[in-house]
Formats: C-alpha cells, structure tokens, sequence
C-alpha cells in the first residue's frame, strides 16, 4: 500500500545555537514522520511562486504581497501534494521517523513575551523523543493549535503523542 501524506505543520523552527534557528516542516504520513528543512533559497522560491501566481490571477501590488505573506499556508500545501521519497530527497538532512522509533511526542501551548507593552504570543512546542535522540521544535504561532497538532500525530503515532 502506497504511504500517503496526512497533513504538513509548517514554519517550525529547530534552534541550532543560541540566537539561530534553522526552518522546517514536519510531514505526516500514515505510516511516519517526516522533517523537511526549509532551505533559505527553497523559501525564496516558494514566496516567488506565490507571489507570480498572484500576479497572473491579476492581482495588483497589494495582492501579490498579501500572498507573499501567506506563503507558509502555500508550504503546508506544497508539502502535503508531494511523495514523501521526493520530500526526502529534496534537501539533504531531510529524516523520517517511523513509529517503532518514537518512544514521545508531547505537544505543549507555550507563550513568549510580545515585546515592549505587546500581547504574548503563543505557539506550539513539540518534542520528539526517538532512539535517535530528542528534538524540539516551534511553531511561530499557535497555527494550527495545540490540539490539531497532536490530533495529526496521533493519526500515525497514537498514544506515545501527549
């Protein structure tokens, strides 16, 4: 039976030091996870496309920056249309996780201070607890929500997902 994408959470951010962070997108499938790092130059692209696409529907100015800036959602979907070997192929340092390797997945709603006088702003954490090692990841937002993060795992990875 031929895997099949489930659903992508996008714009998560893996920190590599202590002030940088590399992008990704994690991908599931119905039969394992999948970490697809967003290259510099692939989101370049990817806002490019998005933007062009808005230019020929003939959207003006505006328009074409309005969906430069939803180009996260246009990742989510990007991610989920594509085969998960062309996912891992596509950057080197792309992973899988099936579940026999995950022993944890917790997936928290976190808030961090929203600047001088500014509201907080929440997001998601999800750490992953594999043979390989522990990851944390974090959304920029709290899109999609806590519970539809760990309704999307649970999917492939059942009750190890909290």
């Amino acid at each position: 039976m031929a895997e099949t994408v489930l659903g992508a959470i996008a714009n998560v951010r893996f920190k590599t030091g202590m002030f940088k962070s590399e992008k990704w997108v994690l991908v599931v499938t119905d039969q394992r996870l999948l970490g697809a790092r967003l290259t510099d130059d692939l989101t370049r692209s990817i806002a490019e496309q998005a933007r062009a696409q808005a230019k020929a529907s003939g959207s003006g100015f505006l328009g074409q920056w309005g969906a430069q800036l939803k180009a996260g959602f246009a990742i989510a979907q990007r991610y989920s249309a594509m085969t998960p070997e062309a996912i891992l192929a596509e950057t080197p340092g792309n992973w899988a996780l099936s579940p026999g390797q995950v022993s944890s997945i917790k997936v928290e709603r976190k808030s961090r201070p929203g600047g001088e006088d500014g509201p907080d702003l929440d997001f998601v954490k999800i750490t992953i607890e594999a043979a390989g090692g522990k990851g944390t990841y974090e959304t920029d937002d709290d899109k999609p929500g806590q519970r539809d993060v760990q309704a999307l795992l649970a999917r492939t990875f059942g009750p190890v997902v909290k």
